[in-house]
């Protein structure tokens, strides 16, 4: 039972599938008719379509150099294109004659946020490359504003810098006023010092002096006598060595006199040690008289002057100098000199800016080129479409006329 009603079901389906050829067959006419129609009105409507023109050009962001001797661009692609969006699409709205600015058909493409790709299409290339010449004007005159800002900026602070400086020169003068009043005092006590210093070290000096001469003196009388006591020496190790030598040919007399202390050995040592004592007493002696003989020199030269005078010459030499600085104007604080190295740089990066020649500019000209429709496209979508159509007429006219019946 169940099988039969299968095959039942399956003869029903396909008896309606039969039917629903049939009726298209009977409709043939219809179908054919209305997706002709179809594809007529399709390339009717392309035929009557006007034609449409891409423009396209590519803009370059102008940059200025950097005092490190970097490049900056002007100002980034998008936000250019933000600006160019809200600036000149939906603010202004321009209108060129009976056509209108169309922001939907005005595209701009980042390139590397650094070029700039605008396009526009439309029916007229004269409109489109006044659209796009429009927009490369007010990129160059927003840019341009830019850097006027940017020169703007730098010139404020370089205002706000002269003023600085202003006020820190004034309070500066009044303080290297003070400092040059001060400074002079200063030389004067330390004039007054000096010449009672130079007083006291005179005298000393030529106490000094005859002190170093009266040691001369001594020395001059020491040193004969030492080199008289050396010549005695002398004299005297050779007779002992004789004596020695005798000695040693009567082996009784040498070991009698070996037994008292001291031995000729001993003696002739001792005589040679005092002789290397007095000639060392000498050196000592001529290396004194060499020094006492300069340090009378220089008091008589007048080379010889004591530490504290030095250091009291070396700083009224000091003061004289801050003193002769003050009066010249080559004095200035650290601070000063970074405000005035601040000032250079900004006043070199205004110079670069406004030197700069790499501008906002077109890379190329404005390319221009018809968008050809897809014709054959269009057709087989109208055809096909026609055709859906048409079936489904005949079939609700089908329904409509079982209805009837």
């Amino acid at each position: 039972m169940k099988n039969s009603g299968l095959n039942n079901q399956y003869l029903h389906d396909e008896i309606d599938l039969i039917e629903i050829l049939r009726t298209l067959y009977s409709s043939k006419k219809l179908i054919i008719l209305i997706t002709l129609a179809s594809a007529l009105l399709a390339f009717a409507y392309l035929s009557q379509k006007e034609a449409e023109y891409q423009s396209t050009v590519i803009l370059e962001v102008g940059s200025y150099n950097l005092i490190k001797g970097e490049k900056k661009i002007i100002e980034p692609v998008s936000s250019l294109i933000k600006k160019l969006k809200v600036d000149l699409v939906y603010k202004k709205q321009l209108e060129f004659g009976n056509l209108k600015l169309n922001g939907r058909k005005l595209n701009f493409n980042s390139i590397e946020d650094q070029l700039l790709e605008i396009n526009y299409t439309s029916p007229s290339p004269e409109f489109n490359e006044t659209i796009i010449n429009e927009v490369i004007t007010f990129s160059r005159g927003s840019h341009a504003q830019i850097l006027v800002n940017i020169v703007n900026s730098f010139s404020n602070k370089i205002m706000a810098i002269d003023a600085e400086i202003g006020f820190l020169k004034n309070s500066i003068e009044s303080q290297q006023e003070s400092q040059k009043l001060n400074a002079i005092n200063a030389i004067k006590l330390i004039d007054a010092q000096i010449e009672f210093l130079k007083n006291s070290i005179e005298s000393q000096q030529e106490s000094q002096k005859l002190n170093a001469i009266n040691a001369l003196k001594l020395i001059d009388n020491k040193i004969p006598t030492l080199e008289a006591k050396i010549k005695y020496l002398l004299r005297l190790i050779p007779e002992e060595e004789n004596n020695l030598l005798l000695l040693e040919s009567d082996s009784a007399a040498l070991l009698l006199r070996a037994s008292s202390s001291p031995t000729l050995q001993q003696i002739i040592y001792s005589y040679n040690e005092q002789i290397i004592n007095l000639e060392n007493q000498i050196q000592n002696l001529q290396q004194e008289k060499d020094t006492l003989e300069l340090q009378v020199k220089s008091i008589a030269e007048g080379k010889f002057a004591s530490e504290e005078l030095f250091k009291l010459q070396q700083e009224k030499d000091t003061l004289e100098l801050q003193v002769k600085s003050i009066a010249e104007g080559e004095f200035a604080s650290e601070e000063l000199f970074k405000l005035q190295q601040e000032k250079d740089t900004l006043e070199l990066q205004i110079k670069l800016v406004k030197d700069q020649k790499s501008t906002t500019q077109p890379i190329r000209d404005i390319v221009t080129s018809e968008i050809k429709p897809k014709q054959l496209f269009t057709i087989l979508i109208g055809t096909i479409l026609g055709f859906i159509f048409s079936v489904l007429i005949v079939f609700i006219r089908q329904a409509f006329l079982k209805e009837q019946n």
